[in-house]
């Protein structure tokens, strides 16, 4: 499971770490994906998402860029 951090914190999962940023710093993180019904904001928690539920389809489809930089 992918770990976020901020403010020397760390979060185990997308939502504490995006509500963290909303509350505290006042961002308003913009919508990356949607599968299943759920919004990720990072490509990590999608990548999660995809693992886990998908068996890693979801995971493997990244953008342009990402398989441009092998990210």
């Amino acid at each position: 499971m992918p770990q976020f951090s901020c403010c020397g914190m760390k979060f185990d999962g997308e939502p504490a770490y995006v509500e963290h940023r909303q509350k505290m710093h006042g961002e308003q993180l913009q919508v990356k994906q949607n599968c299943c019904g759920m919004k990720f904001y990072t490509d990590e928690g999608y990548a999660e998402h995809g693992k886990n539920m998908h068996g890693g389809q979801a995971a493997e489809r990244k953008g342009f860029l990402a398989r441009l930089f092998k990210k």
